[in-house]
């Protein structure tokens, strides 16, 4: 089999467990799980050695056709290899990986896997929120010329991880996938290949992942819409502790923020050509998005207040601080961008104070 069959799934929440169960449905493929600990294969043989999912009809469908790589002081492993055994170490290139750790994990996820990254390797970044392939250029590929190929993801599923391996789809959308330019600046450039790319050509053959290609500028919208939603729900809920049916209580904030939000997407220079960006970002299109959302999800409690409830790092920097860099990059002031930010920012390190304290007082 091919390095070009092969694909190797990073960061296995909701999200990268959905995306290589329906990997696993491609029946030429081969994929390779990236495990951060060990710990997480004695879960994958507890839930009988495969990835389970239950349907939106309530079937459970599971896949077993998996390899795993276990990461080990900044080296990659086979399972069962002990160190150091050299020979037991993986240093192979890799010709494609999806990324779904969360936005704030984006770098130092990739980091051990830098070598084995070349110009050669297509990375889908299929994460909430935007700015982590810039992170990563920044840190990582600083080098146009070595950097890999990439390719930005937007997913709409809802998909629940009921423990590591066994999810439950929740809720069938869309998976929408586009690659992003090279210098030159046309989609064709975008890979090498002729505009080409495997999975570009096989994640739309499964019909639970609904995948579908676009050019460059067209996914890039269909991200600023879904990023736009989120700078909304996301840290006002969290602010707030509540479900997402409490944004309905606060519409002159919801227009206050959308309209920053309208401002600085008519502003980007990557959009200026584009014909319709006015009216897809106006104000009013904007809440007829956001209101859509929240009916469908009016008792969901989304991801940033589980992590602010936790004391976990919000992904506050890669939504509403997006918003707020771009903004500055046009000439926008975004205050209410801003602002969220800041006061995201705050809660986080009240909640980290209040566990360490606790931490402290159990060692009494």
């Amino acid at each position: 089999m091919t390095g070009q069959n092969r694909v190797h799934v990073l960061g296995l929440g909701s999200i990268g467990t959905f995306a290589a169960h329906s990997l696993a449905e491609i029946p030429e493929l081969s994929i390779t799980l990236l495990l951060h600990r060990a710990s997480l294969l004695d879960s994958y043989v507890r839930n009988g050695s495969r990835i389970s999912l239950k349907t939106i009809e309530g079937d459970v469908v599971s896949h077993s056709k998996y390899n795993f790589e276990i990461l080990r002081e900044g080296s990659w492993y086979l399972p069962f290899s002990t160190e150091p055994a050299t020979g037991s170490m993986v240093t192979e290139e890799i010709e494609n990986l999806i990324v779904c750790v969360k936005a704030t994990q984006t770098v130092e996820a990739l980091r051990p896997l830098k070598q084995r990254l070349t110009r050669n390797s297509t990375i889908l970044f299929l994460q909430n929120g935007s700015g982590m392939i810039d992170d990563a250029n920044r840190q990582l590929f600083v080098d146009p010329q070595t950097r890999p190929k990439y390719i930005i993801g937007v997913i709409s599923h809802g998909v629940s991880l009921n423990e590591p391996f066994n999810i439950t789809h929740t809720g069938f959308a869309a998976t929408s996938l586009g690659a992003v330019l090279r210098s030159s600046g046309t989609d064709e450039d975008a890979l090498d290949n002729g505009g080409k790319d495997y999975m570009l050509e096989k994640l739309p053959l499964v019909p639970r992942f609904n995948a579908k290609s676009y050019s460059f500028t067209d996914v890039l919208q269909i991200q600023l819409e879904k990023l736009a939603v989120n700078a909304f729900c996301n840290p006002l809920c969290a602010l707030n502790d509540a479900k997402n049916g409490f944004l309905f209580t606060i519409p002159d904030t919801r227009k206050a923020i959308l309209s920053e939000i309208s401002n600085v997407v008519r502003a980007l220079p990557e959009l200026q050509t584009v014909p319709g960006v006015g009216e897809r970002f106006s104000v009013g299109r904007l809440e007829e998005t956001v209101n859509a959302i929240i009916n469908k999800t009016f008792e969901t409690t989304c991801s940033m207040v589980w992590d602010l409830r936790a004391g976990r790092k919000t992904e506050i920097q890669f939504i509403n601080g997006y918003w707020s860099r771009r903004g500055r990059e046009v000439g926008i002031a975004t205050p209410i961008n801003d602002s969220l930010v800041e006061q995201i920012t705050h809660r986080e390190a009240q909640r980290r104070q209040m566990q360490q304290e606790g931490e402290c007082l159990l060692t009494l």
